[in-house]
């Protein structure tokens, strides 16, 4: 395996695994922001916003790679080690995500609700 394949190797699935933990976590996030929102262009404007970042932290860093092993083995375990630095950008990306949305569910006017007997 050469050093351009493994560099494709490692952006591929750092995209496929952020795709899939986006797309799992999308509908629960827009029923999130829609209630924080409370109109859905709104929430669909931050519902995309919330997608580059969680994608595209990740894809920054899978694009820093610049594979150094000689051997298949050592390009493997590189590559592996690059894989974990970028889903760790996603986790801080998803970090941020949550404590954005925290801060706007703490200060976002709510309706007083009415007491029923």
């Amino acid at each position: 395996m050469n050093t351009i394949t493994s560099f494709l190797i490692q952006v591929a699935l750092t995209l496929a695994i952020a795709f899939l933990i986006v797309g799992y976590l999308r509908p629960s996030l827009r029923t999130v922001l829609v209630d924080l929102c409370r109109t859905e262009e709104r929430a669909r404007f931050w519902t995309a916003f919330s997608n580059v970042l969680l994608i595209g932290m990740p894809v920054i860093l899978a694009l820093n790679y610049k594979p150094e092993a000689g051997s298949a083995e050592e390009l493997f375990f590189e590559v592996a080690g690059k894989l974990s630095g970028n889903l760790g950008g996603f986790l801080f990306a998803l970090i941020v995500t949550g404590l954005i949305v925290s801060f706007f569910a703490l200060v976002a006017p709510r309706s007083p609700k009415m007491e029923t007997k």
